[in-house]
């Protein structure tokens, strides 16, 4: 793919823009990529306080941080931000959570709350990484829709961590189970390299994660519209971002050592994935079975007592498991089974198992009925699907979609490997906040469960094959590949 597409620099949005266009099929619906300016300098700082005087229409600026520590050149990036901004007007900073021992939460709810204080800022400057940043596009969303026009919002990215930055979309828990919501991206995202190289290191090796993704997603996104499960499909995604992931992972040694040509690598990749998910407006391109593995996880922190992981580096490790599961379970779907009808009985059997499920995480009974209404459509789309998914069968005898997933899924060796040279996590062991090997083993077994998107998960499930032996033989296998 790479050798057929041109190399795009994130900063120069009108030539990426440019590139969707030209890619786009007759008749396929694309979306330009609706942000003003994009900056990735090695000092950012002067940009920001110009961008934020340029962008602001009265009222003062509004300067929106977390409580996360981080530091630029051994000072406090986020006073120091907040210094710089006075000199584009009066600025009110809001911190989150307002209770200092609280821990932060990236809900439908704190964005509701945060959407009625946006009222008459001149501006909003989101100075930290992505639930921060998900958070304030929401609240920004929510504003507009009451007040009909959205107020100016510039991102200050404090880490290379996530897609969120350039996307037009926003994950956030909705009754405690996540969920990507219609947003919009930020009008300015400004990237200070030198802020980016002195965030922590296990932030940036999660976002060489979060990027990897695309490894195993874009497969899933293909197989999910050949079964009828997704409306559409693109490529365009996959191109926008082909080079910059290449370019991400034969850096790994440099993202490892926190050289400024690695932590721009993977920035580089993260700003035009974000871009790549919102030109089809949704997050499959990069969004599979390995992230609904990670949120899983991150649905079931509160129920264990304990910290959820970095994102990325829980998406980096569920790449992995899917990459895995590619190679073994590909050739050897059980097709009849797939094939085969599906009764409004059996479907009320699931549906009733799954909430019992997650009862047992949320006595409330919130998360199950969130889980349960959304996993609903998905069952019933796979039950109506019944057509499509036995042509699908007959044209997977046939071997017609091998070459298309040897093309664009990454050998499980070959993710373990920049895994490894990037130093990222490569076990659920291993993360930041590790995970016992019984609760990866239910995210792997149940992490598909929780949004109506189709996965590799939902493929290996329906053919029968995604018991908890067999994803205990997953979660073996990457153990057993770190050991060796």
């Amino acid at each position: 793919m790479t050798a057929s597409v041109p190399i795009l620099d994130p900063t120069e949005v009108e030539h990426v823009n440019s590139a969707v266009a030209s890619w786009a099929a007759s008749g396929e619906v694309v979306r330009g990529v609706n942000i003003a300016r994009v900056v990735v300098q090695d000092d950012a700082l002067a940009d920001l306080a110009q961008t934020a005087a340029e962008m602001k229409r009265g009222g003062a600026i509004h300067d929106q941080q977390d409580r996360t520590p981080m530091s630029r050149a051994g000072a406090d990036i986020k006073a120091l931000a907040t210094d710089i901004l006075t000199g584009a007007g009066a600025v009110n900073t809001l911190v989150l959570p307002e209770d200092a021992g609280q821990p932060f939460a990236a809900t439908w709810e704190s964005a509701q709350a945060l959407s009625h204080r946006l009222a008459g800022c001149g501006v909003v400057v989101v100075v930290g990484s992505g639930s921060i940043t998900d958070v304030v596009k929401y609240a920004r969303h929510l504003d507009a829709e009451a007040r009909g026009q959205p107020v100016p919002m510039i991102s200050f990215p404090t880490a290379a961590s996530v897609t969120a930055y350039t996307s037009a979309l926003a994950v956030l828990k909705v009754d405690g189970t996540k969920r990507t919501l219609a947003s919009q991206p930020p009008d300015a995202v400004i990237c200070d390299l030198q802020t980016l190289r002195d965030a922590a290191p296990a932030m940036t090796v999660a976002g060489f994660g979060d990027v990897l993704a695309r490894s195993v997603a874009y497969g899933d996104w293909y197989l999910a519209w050949q079964l009828g499960m997704d409306d559409g499909f693109s490529e365009i995604p996959g191109k926008l971002l082909a080079h910059a992931e290449q370019a991400m992972i034969d850096r790994a040694e440099a993202v490892a050592a926190r050289k400024a040509d690695g932590v721009r690598a993977v920035m580089d990749a993260l700003l035009l994935a974000g871009m790549a998910m919102s030109v089809v407006n949704q997050t499959a391109p990069v969004s599979g079975w390995e992230h609904v593995i990670s949120h899983f996880l991150d649905m079931t922190a509160d129920h264990d007592g304990r910290t959820p992981a970095l994102h990325g580096g829980q998406v980096g490790v569920g790449t992995l498991v899917s990459a895995h599961a590619y190679e073994r379970v590909w050739a050897t779907l059980d097709l009849d089974r797939l094939a085969a009808p599906v009764s409004a009985r059996d479907i009320d059997a699931d549906l009733q198992r799954i909430e019992g499920m997650f009862n047992t995480f949320d006595p409330s009974g919130k998360m199950a009925v969130e889980v349960v209404r959304d996993y609903a459509k998905k069952a019933r789309r796979w039950q109506d699907a019944l057509a499509v998914r036995r042509a699908f069968a007959e044209r997977k005898r046939a071997g017609e979609y091998d070459a298309y997933l040897r093309a664009n899924v990454r050998p499980a060796r070959a993710v373990h490997k920049a895994l490894a040279r990037a130093t990222a996590p490569r076990t659920f062991a291993d993360l930041d906040q590790p995970i016992a090997d019984e609760r990866a083993v239910s995210a792997i077994r149940c992490g598909h469960l929780i949004r109506s998107r189709f996965t590799l998960g939902d493929l290996l499930d329906q053919s029968g094959w995604l018991d908890t032996a067999n994803a205990r033989g997953l979660l073996a296998a990457i153990t057993q590949e770190e050991a060796t």
